[in-house]
């Protein structure tokens, strides 16, 4: 379609080579993919229904209840914005009439299968008997892993933001202040900084050792590790960055353990380059570790990062994925030890044509162990 967004334009493409007629997103993080906004009510109310519809080469709709008529037609890529009553239609219905002007009700129908509800997936069936209904969410992720340069530029804004404000949290941090006086800060900062929603976790001494920590009302105490985990969002897409440092000067033994995580991150970054397999990189980083005398905790080295914080390519031996330019992803070596401390680092990057392109690490590093208090 000539003129059409470059997000459009290339799931139009990925639906064409699967061989589908149609392709039909359900989810939050996929129609807001493609549409390029998120309807505020469709992460919050399971109700509700946002879909996105393209089909052939040329039809493109979105359909969305009609107290969000008006900001989809503000804000979505979508020309054609189809409202439906929330107490009055079925919105199965007008996917299923879309689908028909769209020429395509006997063709084969890429949609999330994984996520519609079972009810929407009946009603379909039985409006379009003769469709075949495929799942579509490897479309879905194999296209979202290669980001655009806006999407890339939007990364980078958010990715920069929580790169910054982690620093300032721990150069305030002192003992007897508590993790929620950390959290405070760190949303304070984060949203003066333009994330609006945000996800943070903060955990010291014993609590630093476990993986999803969250965040208690334990005061700091001098020796303490401690380990501050922040996913910002601007524009709906994520930043996942995350700290460690030692309440006053670390040990021996801390620091050894650090220097093992770091030394299998360095092996790793030096491997990121367009043709690069992602298992290569996860049996490098485990094998590093091991040498070491650190076991990894997560069986994974990291993930995709977009849209939503984990997405593909998932940084693992079960992944035969190759690295390509604007690729997103992070790196996180992480040792949890149970009951004492845990160390955790994790930034974000960018596969470019010559190598890679570090989107967080610069304003804050994380090389050594950071001293604070």
């Amino acid at each position: 379609m000539s003129g059409e967004n470059e997000v459009l334009g290339k799931l139009r493409a990925a639906m064409k080579a699967q061989g589908c007629d149609a392709l039909v997103a359900f989810s939050p993080d996929n129609v807001t993919y493609t549409a390029g906004f998120l309807v505020p009510s469709h992460a919050t109310n399971r109700f509700r229904r946002t879909i996105t519809i393209l089909a052939g080469d040329t039809f493109a709709a979105q359909i969305v209840v009609t107290v969000e008529e008006k900001l989809a037609r503000e804000r979505s890529r979508f020309q054609d914005i189809r409202p439906y009553g929330q107490f009055d239609q079925n919105p199965a219905d007008l996917l299923a009439a879309a689908l028909r002007e769209a020429g395509v009700a006997d063709g084969r129908i890429a949609i999330e299968l994984d996520y519609m509800p079972a009810k929407d997936y009946l009603r379909l069936t039985e409006l379009l008997p003769r469709a075949q209904f495929e799942e579509c969410r490897d479309l879905y992720f194999t296209a979202r892993m290669t980001k655009t340069d806006e999407e890339v530029a939007i990364l980078r804004r958010i990715g920069e933001l929580t790169d910054r404000v982690v620093g300032e949290v721990l150069r305030a941090t002192r003992p007897g202040m508590t993790e929620l006086d950390l959290g405070r800060m760190t949303v304070d900062l984060m949203v003066g900084g333009g994330s609006a929603e945000l996800k943070y976790q903060i955990g010291s001494g014993p609590r630093s050792g476990i993986t999803n920590c969250g965040t208690s009302a334990r005061k700091i105490e001098s020796g303490d590790v401690l380990r501050i985990e922040i996913l910002g969002n601007i524009d709906n897409y994520r930043s996942n960055v995350t700290r460690t440092a030692v309440v006053g000067t670390p040990t021996d033994e801390q620091k050894r353990i650090w220097q093992t995580l770091i030394t299998a991150r360095d092996r790793c970054k030096a491997m990121l380059r367009p043709g690069t397999r992602v298992p290569d990189l996860w049996d490098t980083y485990a094998r590093t570790c091991r040498e070491g005398g650190v076991e990894p905790t997560l069986q994974f080295l990291g993930h995709g990062i977009g849209q939503t914080i984990h997405e593909e390519p998932y940084i693992t031996t079960t992944r035969n994925i190759v690295m390509g330019p604007n690729m997103t992803f992070t790196m996180e070596p992480l040792y949890m030890i149970p009951g004492r401390m845990g160390f955790h680092v994790e930034d974000m990057y960018v596969i470019t044509p010559a190598g890679f392109s570090p989107i967080t690490g610069a304003i804050t590093p994380n090389d050594e162990l950071i001293q604070v208090g």
